[in-house]
């Protein structure tokens, strides 16, 4: 096979590319930059950003909100720029590209997605579970009949399976729950209690620094902005942030014991001794493990680099092809 084969996260937040034999090539926020919607000179991921702060004619667009399609010309320049910089100036040969989606996107977005790709140049495109990604890219293997368990958190939802058989025997996705989620309450408790409005950026150094699952220990944070021109400095505490992870955490225990609830009893008892891994942003929440440990009964570890599980896992998938023809949805 000649061609490059590519995996790509697809998430709200960020998207993230490795190539066969080479590794991770890039992580980039999943944002584009565009001037009246046209793909002409438009970039992605960082460099958006830069220019859309230096030309105020450039749009910004995020093709993916809580794990779904919201504006697919967008997703279209997104997936070529990704594409092009994963394949590189050979364009000879077409690559195949595994790319991993919210297991509860919808068919219409599934298909947006497989022709964005295919426009991009892609020869052979596979479309892959985040879930089933994110486990492979743990190092779980599938493809026997024991009981797997994954949560995965992102920025824009959250996704709890438990995994056999090279597929999903019970699984919730709770789209629109996950790390952006949790930052925009956390702007909003902010704005209604200091009066003041965080930048994106501020939000997640406050969660970064105050949030700790589980954790009463008192920390503060000092936090500036500017308010009708002046300079406010204000003060911000973990204990304050309590009802905020609460919000959060609640309906991912919840979606987790309705999981375990529907899943078959031998499987039940893979996963109690086995225990369950959290991957994606969302996993690197302080406490967040320990928390769900103590709700579920069993042990849930995080990955050691939990961010990077459902890319990783779109790289294990491009050795079994033959597996995800069988299984999951494609074109070529």
């Amino acid at each position: 096979m000649l061609g490059k084969r590519i995996g790509i996260d697809l998430g709200t937040a960020s998207i993230r590319l490795l190539a066969k034999g080479e590794g991770m090539i890039a992580s980039e926020p999943a944002v584009v930059a565009m001037r009246d919607g046209e793909a002409a000179g438009s970039t992605f991921g960082a460099a958006a950003l830069e220019h859309a702060d230096d030309d105020r004619h450039l749009e910004l667009h995020r093709p993916i909100a809580g794990g779904a399609v919201v504006d697919p010309a967008a997703l279209r320049v997104l997936i070529s720029h990704a594409i092009a910089r994963a394949v590189g100036r050979q364009r000879i040969f077409k690559p195949d590209a595994v790319i991993a989606v919210m297991s509860a996107m919808s068919g219409d977005d599934r298909r947006a997605v497989l022709e964005a790709a295919t426009l991009a140049g892609a020869r052979t495109v596979y479309l892959l579970d985040a879930p089933i990604a994110a486990a492979m890219g743990t190092g779980m293997v599938l493809r026997g009949a024991n009981g797997h368990l994954v949560i995965d958190v992102g920025a824009g939802k959250t996704e709890i399976a438990v995994l056999a058989l090279e597929g999903t025997i019970a699984g919730e996705c709770l789209a629109g729950h996950g790390g952006a989620r949790l930052a925009a309450a956390v702007t909003d408790h902010v704005r209604r209690e200091h009066g003041i409005t965080l930048r994106a950026a501020q939000a997640e150094d406050i969660i970064a620094s105050l949030a700790r699952v589980g954790v009463h220990e008192e920390r503060r944070l000092d936090v500036h902005s500017r308010v009708d021109s002046r300079d406010v400095s204000v003060s911000i505490t973990s204990t304050e942030l309590a009802g905020c992870l609460d919000d959060h955490v609640r309906p991912i225990v919840a979606a987790l014991d309705r999981v375990f609830a529907d899943t078959p009893a031998a499987l039940r008892d893979d996963i109690v001794r086995e225990g369950g891994v959290l991957c994606g942003g969302g996993a690197q929440l302080e406490g967040l493990g320990v928390s769900l440990s103590g709700a579920a009964g069993f042990e849930v570890r995080s990955d050691a680099s939990p961010q990077l599980c459902a890319v990783r896992g779109t790289g294990h998938a491009l050795d079994n092809l033959d597996v995800l023809k069988r299984t999951f949805m494609y074109i070529r």
